[in-house]
């Protein structure tokens, strides 16, 4: 049992992405008690964007959550980053525009900003309102952005602490 066993998840994102070379896809599960991030693939852009694996790979990842919740995603993933609601300081959620995809950083109390992209559909509204709701509940603050995202700087920060 991973502690993640038998919590609820309060909101889910399927399908995000972080990093450039390689990208990693990953999920974002806000628990009872911390926020898990499963890392379950990793992508190329010539073995894997170019033969269309991060749909393959998004359908599994879909498909393991149905049977086995997060601890499924947690089994198929190469990494995951576990963050304690007390570390979380707060989430950025970004709306991503005309020509960008939505975003969310998630700023903690060490280090730079755990930073995905959303590339499965989702109501930004909806999302914000859910993890500010949560983050009332359990300590953080969310911030809701029109821009469409990260500072050059905060992206090479990121890459240097590997996240």
């Amino acid at each position: 049992m991973t502690g993640s066993e038998h919590e609820a998840v309060h909101v889910h994102v399927h399908l995000v992405m972080a990093g450039a070379f390689p990208l990693r896809m990953a999920d974002l599960l806000f628990t009872d008690s911390e926020l898990v991030i499963p890392e379950y693939h990793y992508l190329t852009p010539l073995f894997g964007i170019a033969r269309r694996e991060t749909h393959r790979v998004a359908e599994r990842a879909v498909e393991r959550y149905a049977d086995a919740g997060v601890d499924g995603l947690v089994g198929m993933a190469k990494r995951t980053h576990r963050i304690e609601y007390e570390d979380v300081e707060r989430v950025r959620i970004y709306e991503g525009g005309a020509f960008g995809r939505p975003k969310v950083a998630v700023d903690v109390a060490d280090g730079p900003a755990y930073a995905y992209r959303v590339h499965a559909p989702i109501d930004v509204p909806s999302f914000a309102s859910a993890v500010n709701s949560l983050g009332e509940r359990r300590g953080f603050r969310v911030d809701r952005r029109g821009a469409l995202g990260f500072r050059p700087l905060e992206s090479v920060l990121r890459f240097v602490a590997d996240r």
